[in-house]
């Protein structure tokens, strides 16, 4: 699926809690089909999640899989925070935050100062596609390759 293509089927989508499909999303579950559609990558996904833990249990869960960036850049996630908890995550398309906002809301996207604007903190990260939790810490400046070996992450 073409990006542009994305945005306009899932713009104005319901949210709904632990929702990811064309029907309605939550906040991962866009991150998730957007990953799966556009660019083509089974990111991974908590049991957590789907076990309905809260947000902050899913998110130390998936954060190992993520590496965070100075700024925010095109494909890449936001996570928000409220105090010292990740609140709400979406994705940087087309300069834009593309998310889905909690009860009553929807997909939409917004000017990401926006969403500096409404939120204690904001990080964003892009995916590192590591293969497991132990690749995720292993010792910074390298990560596993994808038969096992260690190689020099590229900065």
């Amino acid at each position: 699926m073409l990006k542009q293509d994305f945005v306009d089927r899932f713009s104005g989508l319901p949210w709904a809690n632990r929702a990811c499909s064309f029907e309605a999303v939550d906040c991962w579950g866009l991150v998730v089909m957007y990953y799966r559609l556009v660019l083509g990558l089974e990111i991974h996904h908590s049991p957590d999640y789907e076990a309905g833990h809260d947000f902050h249990t899913c998110f130390s869960d998936e954060v190992l899989f993520w590496e965070k960036t100075d700024i925010f850049h095109e494909d890449g996630i936001f996570v928000a925070w409220y105090g010292g908890q990740p609140a709400h995550v979406g994705l940087i398309i087309n300069g834009e935050a593309f998310h889905s906002r909690c009860e009553g809301g929807h997909v939409r996207s917004d000017p990401v100062r926006t969403i500096q604007r409404l939120f204690t903190k904001v990080e964003f990260y892009s995916y590192a596609d590591y293969r497991d939790s132990t690749s995720a810490r292993a010792s910074e400046g390298t990560r596993a390759g994808t038969d096992g070996e260690t190689i020099s992450r590229v900065a």
